[in-house]
């Protein structure tokens, strides 16, 4: 259960950092997430010390510095999606064209360049997201799992005897998460990016079930599994979905 939000501040030298701290019972650990907009949003258990909590804050800021000049660096977001004709919504990092046409049967196929949704009242936008969610879903699942198999198969190395329980969510903050029990949720946004990117991510995850923090030995061990992890984690901040 996510409790109420506590806005706070943490002094720091001649800087002030703003944040807002939320805290869940299912969490363990400190999480820390700059958010599109350089909010600084802090997850914490619900028992947490606040001290040990900016303790934590304190050693991140180089990080945090780090990350809002990254997203300062970003074009501005597009405007949401609003799922009329000729929006160019993507699958595994190309754009299809969008376009609704009326009929009896509900559905959404791939032809040529094109997304074509098929419903019976084509201006019912809702009902159009509805659709084109629904596709991605049952997409994301089969594009990750094959996938990840793959990259087992080439790093036998990670001594993973088999794919571990693999879930897809909305998630809002993250790509994906590991738990310690080996359990992998992936955003179902994930079927939407340019295949290395989805690669990155997947990689980013499997390797963690081995190291579950980002330590140095952490990064090394993902550069053996893909040693080009950089120029996509670098692509990936910076794609539309």
């Amino acid at each position: 259960m996510l409790m109420a939000a506590d806005q706070r501040t943490l002094a720091s030298g001649e800087d002030t950092l703003a944040y807002t701290l939320r805290r869940t019972a299912r969490r363990r650990t400190v999480g820390i997430y700059v958010e599109p907009d350089r909010r600084v949003t802090v997850l914490a258990p619900t028992n947490a010390d606040v001290d040990n909590v900016e303790r934590i804050l304190r050693r991140r800021l180089p990080w945090i510095r780090r990350q809002r000049r990254e997203l300062e660096a970003l074009p501005p977001p597009s405007p949401p999606r609003q799922w009329v004709a000729g929006e160019t919504p993507r699958y595994l990092g190309r754009q299809y064209r969008l376009k609704v046409i009326a009929g009896t049967e509900r559905s959404v196929k791939l032809v040529g360049g094109h997304f074509v949704v098929t419903i019976p009242e084509p201006k019912d936008r809702a009902a159009v997201r509805r659709l084109m969610e629904a596709w991605y879903r049952a997409r994301a699942r089969p594009q990750v799992t094959e996938r990840a198999a793959r990259l087992l198969k080439a790093t036998t190395w990670l001594e993973l005897a088999e794919l571990p329980p693999i879930a897809i969510k909305a998630l809002t903050h993250r790509w994906g998460s590991t738990t310690k029990a080996g359990r992998i949720t992936f955003n179902v946004d994930v079927v939407k990016l340019p295949a290395a990117c989805l690669d990155y991510v997947i990689a980013h995850e499997l390797v963690h079930l081995r190291i579950p923090n980002h330590s140095p030995a952490y990064w090394r061990m993902l550069g053996r599994v893909m040693p080009d992890w950089e120029r996509w984690r670098d692509k990936l901040m910076r794609v539309e979905v």
